[in-house]
């Protein structure tokens, strides 16, 4: 996949912009694309692409094409796979075979929560992932996790790897869907054969359930900042002005692995491992089980030597851009465009303040370059960069 830009310091802008907004989507595995109207290099680093052919040159326009089509790329991506030791749980395939088994999420459950003794969860029945609400098209509305425990509890479980625009928009939105979705199981278990002549005391009992929820609490760890959070862990609820929680059944507890920076040795409670073993298990050798039943097994399940080839090719399309993903390039690219065209205007309108400017795109140029390298681009293309930023400045003197 690559982007085309009118210019190299465009593209920069691009990167610099997806750099902030969008963290980590670009994994060696996309095989994403740079493309300027002077060069194009894979972002992996690995070599230079030919320019784009262009019958005039000095009028390159951009475009945001696909380079070949997703099955190629999902089977390149199966390739790279198999050469790991493990399945990346950051992705919706690995994630869901390492923790939708119950041993597993009734240990990560009480890990979250920090249950001990009675209090632990001892039972988790795990539900069908699909919501009965309409959703968007593009995307089918369809939870990662979720399932019902033995303390009462409705919980959906989400791995979010790529932020997206409207992030917590998002999440209020899926939890609004799946607490009516409870909301109607919940109800069937009261009055699973509802009767023409009622009792009093049966209608009384309908009346006192008629709005009550159940707890729902959506847990989403995200591989990216997230806002507002200056942990690596925090629990929102709905409070007043005053910080007081108008009720304790809905709950969100969001995980900013970005901010998880335990080493091995400092991973303590049961909530440490399996973030840990979440954050590092894509790119390990070997991992801990810490002695844990649990955990060991589901270790096992992402082990890539033992894991089913369909779980393997499922995985790797994750790993390829999805429409939703492209959608939002698309709006990133979009405000680039209207960013630069803005910043053009002012610096136009600018006048007796020559020298400052160029001595601020020169800076722009430095910082460029420093971002280009910090992504691991390939030192041929950061050096054909720097020629670039040369050329350009010596026009400008």
């Amino acid at each position: 996949m690559f982007f085309c830009f009118p210019s190299l310091w465009e593209g920069i802008f691009f990167v610099r912009l997806v750099k902030r907004n969008f963290t980590r989507l670009f994994s060696p595995q996309k095989s994403v694309l740079f493309c300027t109207g002077h060069s194009a290099s894979p972002y992996t680093g690995t070599h230079l692409d030919k320019q784009m052919n262009n019958t005039n040159n000095n009028e390159i326009k951009p475009e945001f094409t696909i380079a070949t089509s997703q099955d190629f790329w999902v089977q390149r991506t199966y390739e790279e796979i198999k050469k790991r030791t493990y399945l990346d749980p950051l992705y919706d395939a690995a994630f869901k075979a390492f923790l939708s088994e119950e041993q597993a999420l009734i240990s990560f459950l009480n890990g979250v929560f920090q249950l001990e003794g009675e209090n632990r969860i001892t039972t988790v029945t795990i539900k069908n992932t699909e919501v009965n609400i309409i959703f968007p098209q593009v995307k089918a509305f369809r939870l990662d996790i979720r399932a019902t425990t033995s303390t009462g509890f409705c919980i959906n479980v989400e791995m979010q790897k790529a932020k997206h625009s409207r992030f917590i928009d998002r999440i209020l939105l899926q939890h609004s869907a799946f607490m009516l979705q409870s909301k109607y199981e919940w109800d069937q278990e009261f009055f699973k054969d509802p009767q023409k002549n009622l009792t009093d005391e049966e209608r009384a009992r309908r009346e006192e359930l008629r709005y009550e929820i159940p707890p729902t609490y959506a847990i989403w760890i995200c591989d990216f900042p997230v806002e507002r959070q200056d942990s690596y862990r925090g629990t929102w609820a709905i409070r007043n002005e005053k910080g007081l929680t108008i009720t304790d059944k809905v709950k969100y507890i969001l995980y900013d692995l970005t901010q998880f920076s335990k080493t091995l040795d400092s991973v303590q409670t049961t909530e440490d491992r399996w973030l840990y073993l979440l954050k590092h298990a894509g790119k390990a050798d070997d991992l801990p089980d810490f002695g844990d039943d649990a955990i060991s097994q589901a270790i096992k399940r992402i082990l890539v030597e033992k894991a089913p080839d369909k779980l393997i090719k499922e995985q790797a399309r994750d790993m390829v851009f999805t429409e939703e993903e492209l959608d939002h390039l698309a709006a990133m690219k979009v405000r680039i465009r209207k960013e630069a065209r803005e910043q053009g205007l002012a610096e136009g309108r600018a006048e007796g303040r020559a020298e400052g400017r160029a001595e601020g795109r020169a800076e722009g140029r430095d910082e460029g370059i420093d971002i280009l390298e910090s992504l691991g681009v390939s030192g041929d293309l950061i050096e054909k960069a720097r020629k670039i930023a040369a050329e350009k400045q010596q026009e400008l003197k």
